[in-house]
Protein backbone atom coordinates (compact mmCIF):
# COMPACT_ATOMS: atom_id res chain seq x y z
CA UNK A 1 0.00 0.00 0.00
CA UNK A 2 1.39 3.33 -1.12
CA UNK A 3 2.17 6.25 1.73
CA UNK A 4 -0.83 8.50 0.53
CA UNK A 5 -3.60 5.25 0.59
CA UNK A 6 -1.73 4.38 4.21
CA UNK A 7 -2.55 8.38 5.51
CA UNK A 8 -5.84 8.45 3.46
CA UNK A 9 -7.35 5.07 5.50
CA UNK A 10 -5.54 7.16 8.92
CA UNK A 11 -7.70 10.13 8.33
CA UNK A 12 -10.62 8.45 7.47
CA UNK A 13 -10.17 6.49 10.88
CA UNK A 14 -9.32 9.93 12.50
CA UNK A 15 -12.84 11.65 11.36
CA UNK A 16 -15.39 9.04 12.20
CA UNK A 17 -18.00 10.75 13.95
CA UNK A 18 -17.29 13.65 13.18
CA UNK A 19 -18.78 16.43 10.47
CA UNK A 20 -16.33 15.50 8.11
CA UNK A 21 -16.72 12.68 5.63
CA UNK A 22 -14.97 9.09 5.65
CA UNK A 23 -14.95 8.58 2.20
CA UNK A 24 -13.64 12.26 1.25
CA UNK A 25 -12.24 13.75 4.16
CA UNK A 26 -14.76 16.77 3.72
CA UNK A 27 -17.22 18.66 5.25
CA UNK A 28 -20.68 20.07 3.93
CA UNK A 29 -20.21 22.33 7.00
CA UNK A 30 -17.86 24.42 4.43
CA UNK A 31 -20.87 25.73 2.05
CA UNK A 32 -21.95 27.77 4.86
CA UNK A 33 -19.82 30.01 3.60
CA UNK A 34 -22.74 30.40 0.78
CA UNK A 35 -25.36 30.68 2.74
CA UNK A 36 -24.99 34.21 3.79
CA UNK A 37 -24.79 35.38 0.20
CA UNK A 38 -27.85 32.92 -0.85
CA UNK A 39 -29.58 35.06 1.86
CA UNK A 40 -29.05 38.01 0.55
CA UNK A 41 -30.12 36.66 -3.26
CA UNK A 42 -33.51 35.88 -1.50
CA UNK A 43 -34.49 39.06 0.17
CA UNK A 44 -32.49 41.01 -2.61
CA UNK A 45 -35.90 41.47 -4.67
CA UNK A 46 -37.64 43.25 -2.00
CA UNK A 47 -35.06 44.80 -0.55
CA UNK A 48 -33.00 45.98 -3.59
CA UNK A 49 -30.29 48.03 -1.45
CA UNK A 50 -28.89 44.78 0.43
CA UNK A 51 -26.53 44.81 -3.32
CA UNK A 52 -24.10 46.71 -1.66
CA UNK A 53 -23.73 43.54 1.10
CA UNK A 54 -23.27 41.38 -1.96
CA UNK A 55 -20.46 43.16 -3.63
CA UNK A 56 -18.89 43.14 -0.65
CA UNK A 57 -19.17 39.13 0.39
CA UNK A 58 -15.75 37.61 0.32
CA UNK A 59 -15.04 34.22 -1.00
CA UNK A 60 -13.19 31.68 1.58
CA UNK A 61 -11.75 28.69 0.63
CA UNK A 62 -12.33 25.48 2.27
CA UNK A 63 -9.01 26.05 4.70
CA UNK A 64 -9.85 29.83 5.44
CA UNK A 65 -13.32 28.68 6.58
CA UNK A 66 -12.46 26.75 8.79
CA UNK A 67 -10.04 28.60 10.41
CA UNK A 68 -12.11 31.11 10.37
CA UNK A 69 -14.68 29.35 12.01
CA UNK A 70 -14.18 28.48 15.51
CA UNK A 71 -15.83 24.82 14.78
CA UNK A 72 -14.85 22.59 17.52
CA UNK A 73 -13.33 19.89 14.78
CA UNK A 74 -11.76 22.61 12.21
CA UNK A 75 -8.21 21.87 13.01
CA UNK A 76 -9.16 18.18 11.65
CA UNK A 77 -10.85 19.55 8.84
CA UNK A 78 -8.02 21.46 7.92
CA UNK A 79 -5.87 18.80 8.34
CA UNK A 80 -7.51 15.90 6.73
CA UNK A 81 -8.02 18.37 3.33
CA UNK A 82 -4.39 18.06 2.29
CA UNK A 83 -5.16 13.97 2.37
CA UNK A 84 -8.56 14.33 0.02
CA UNK A 85 -8.27 12.22 -2.69
CA UNK A 86 -7.04 13.78 -5.78
CA UNK A 87 -9.81 13.17 -7.99
CA UNK A 88 -12.79 14.89 -5.32
CA UNK A 89 -10.34 17.48 -4.48
CA UNK A 90 -9.97 18.22 -7.97
CA UNK A 91 -13.96 18.05 -8.20
CA UNK A 92 -14.43 20.19 -5.88
CA UNK A 93 -11.97 22.68 -5.84
CA UNK A 94 -13.93 23.08 -9.27
CA UNK A 95 -16.82 23.49 -7.61
CA UNK A 96 -16.43 25.87 -5.40
CA UNK A 97 -14.25 28.19 -7.77
CA UNK A 98 -17.25 27.98 -10.31
CA UNK A 99 -19.97 29.14 -7.28
CA UNK A 100 -17.43 31.61 -6.28
CA UNK A 101 -17.31 33.33 -10.32
CA UNK A 102 -20.95 32.82 -10.17
CA UNK A 103 -21.61 34.73 -7.35
CA UNK A 104 -19.59 37.81 -8.77
CA UNK A 105 -20.75 37.80 -12.25
CA UNK A 106 -24.32 37.48 -11.21
CA UNK A 107 -23.27 40.77 -8.65
CA UNK A 108 -22.00 42.40 -11.27
CA UNK A 109 -25.32 41.39 -13.78
CA UNK A 110 -27.65 42.99 -10.67
CA UNK A 111 -25.66 46.10 -10.26
CA UNK A 112 -26.35 46.86 -14.06
CA UNK A 113 -29.84 45.83 -13.66
CA UNK A 114 -30.24 47.72 -10.95
CA UNK A 115 -28.57 51.07 -12.50
CA UNK A 116 -30.66 50.51 -15.16
CA UNK A 117 -33.70 50.56 -12.89
CA UNK A 118 -35.18 47.37 -14.43
CA UNK A 119 -36.46 46.53 -11.27
CA UNK A 120 -39.24 43.52 -12.26
CA UNK A 121 -35.70 41.57 -13.99
CA UNK A 122 -33.32 42.86 -11.33
CA UNK A 123 -35.74 41.20 -8.59
CA UNK A 124 -36.30 37.65 -10.90
CA UNK A 125 -32.90 37.16 -11.93
CA UNK A 126 -32.00 37.53 -8.13
CA UNK A 127 -34.38 34.56 -7.29
CA UNK A 128 -33.32 32.57 -10.25
CA UNK A 129 -29.29 33.30 -9.02
CA UNK A 130 -30.26 32.10 -5.23
CA UNK A 131 -31.78 29.01 -6.55
CA UNK A 132 -29.01 28.16 -8.69
CA UNK A 133 -26.39 28.53 -6.25
CA UNK A 134 -28.36 26.41 -4.02
CA UNK A 135 -27.97 23.52 -6.67
CA UNK A 136 -24.84 24.16 -6.51
CA UNK A 137 -24.60 23.56 -2.85
CA UNK A 138 -25.85 20.30 -3.10
CA UNK A 139 -23.98 19.25 -6.60
CA UNK A 140 -21.39 20.21 -3.74
CA UNK A 141 -22.25 18.42 -1.27
CA UNK A 142 -22.30 15.39 -3.15
CA UNK A 143 -18.98 15.68 -4.24
CA UNK A 144 -18.51 15.92 0.15
CA UNK A 145 -20.19 12.56 -0.28
CA UNK A 146 -17.95 11.02 -2.66
CA UNK A 147 -19.88 12.11 -6.00
CA UNK A 148 -19.48 14.34 -8.71
CA UNK A 149 -22.33 15.89 -10.75
CA UNK A 150 -20.71 19.51 -11.12
CA UNK A 151 -22.57 21.97 -13.11
CA UNK A 152 -19.60 22.64 -16.00
CA UNK A 153 -18.00 26.02 -16.27
CA UNK A 154 -19.84 26.49 -19.67
CA UNK A 155 -23.45 26.38 -18.63
CA UNK A 156 -22.94 28.92 -16.23
CA UNK A 157 -20.77 30.76 -18.49
CA UNK A 158 -24.31 30.46 -20.87
CA UNK A 159 -26.65 31.95 -17.80
CA UNK A 160 -24.82 35.13 -18.68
Amino acid sequence: MSDAAVKLEEYRAKVAGTNIDTRSLLSTDYFNTFNSVIMLFDMLPEMPELLDEVEQWKFNDYVGHFRDSGLDFAGLAIESYAHVPPDLKLAFERKIDAMRIFVEEASRTLRRLNDAGETATFGKFARYVAELIRGMVEEGSAIVHGHDSSMDQSAIDAMF
